[in-house]
């Protein structure tokens, strides 16, 4: 008696996000693609390399707010200077995360809780502490979850460890096409009972990729196979962590045939083939 799997906002299967790293100045190039086809995205900013011009490689702090914040897309930590934790002391790694989120929370508001590591991020250490060390401090500090790189995830998991956030795919992987229709191939509500968990696609890169590349065809394309799906929810990283986080909320009676919502969320949930819209304070037998 009842298995039961999440289900993301509007009873979907499925949510893609993207992430993008530094704020360069082709992110506007970005927007103007993903905008167009309805795809959220994560920009990891670096608090002391905010452009001081349009003339800068850097956008500037209005850019970004009139850009990315207004237009409903996600702000995030990617320390103050671009260190990698891995290769940092570790009072320095606490100061860059501390220093590069309560910068961009006083230039944008809000509370931010997201962040991807830079460079090698967690990777690799020389430092003399462990991922473990990073883990503890970032958890201190209210960061809610940490994109990583190191391998595809074209299992397309939610991350077990928010902290080591693996991605689908960056976008030059000669398989990311593969990636996408593997994807939406899926029908997860007809996969075998105990495997049709939500999926979710990760894209991430930098923006000034595709221009030195001369391929932003390959985003384009991207955004043409993967938005406007029915079953699909459009997200950024902390709307998919902050939804997760609501579902694994809910309390159970022993017998879990009765569930309720603490939370302010309204949840999705499957529970032996039975579909399930709990709202924020609601109890319902399932």
């Amino acid at each position: 008696m009842n298995q039961y799997f999440m289900r993301f906002p509007g009873n979907r299967t499925k949510a893609v996000t993207l992430s993008y790293d530094d704020g360069n100045r082709n992110d506007l190039k970005l927007l103007s693609i993903i905008n167009k086809y309805g795809l959220k995205c994560t920009f990891n900013l670096c608090s002391a390399l905010l452009g001081g011009s349009s003339e800068s490689w850097y956008l500037t702090a209005k850019e970004i707010q009139d850009n990315i914040v207004s237009a409903g897309h996600e702000v995030a930590v990617h320390t103050a200077h671009h260190k990698a934790p891995g290769l940092t002391d570790l009072t320095d790694g606490i100061k860059e995360v501390l220093e590069g989120r309560a910068e961009l929370e006083r230039t944008f508001g809000g509370i931010i809780k997201g962040m991807a590591y830079p460079n090698s991020g967690i990777q690799v250490f020389n430092n003399g502490f462990s991922y473990n060390d990073v883990k503890k401090y970032l958890r201190d500090l209210g960061i809610a979850y940490a994109r990583s790189v190191g391998g595809d995830n074209d299992g397309f998991m939610l991350p077990e460890d928010w902290y080591d956030w693996r991605p689908t795919a960056h976008h030059d992987n000669p398989k990311l096409i593969e990636y996408v229709d593997k994807f939406l191939s899926l029908d997860v509500n007809s996969e075998y009972i105990g495997s049709q968990w939500p999926r979710l696609f990760y894209l991430w890169g930098h923006s000034f990729e595709y221009q030195a590349n001369d391929n932003w065809s390959v985003l384009t394309d991207f955004c043409e196979r993967i938005s406007g799906r029915e079953d699909i929810w459009y997200a950024t990283n902390i709307e998919v962590y902050n939804y997760t986080m609501a579902y694994r909320s809910l309390m159970y009676n022993v017998d879990r045939t009765v569930v309720y919502n603490p939370t302010l969320h309204t949840v999705w949930m499957r529970a032996d083939d039975r579909d399930y819209c709990i709202r924020s304070g609601e109890t319902v037998s399932v």
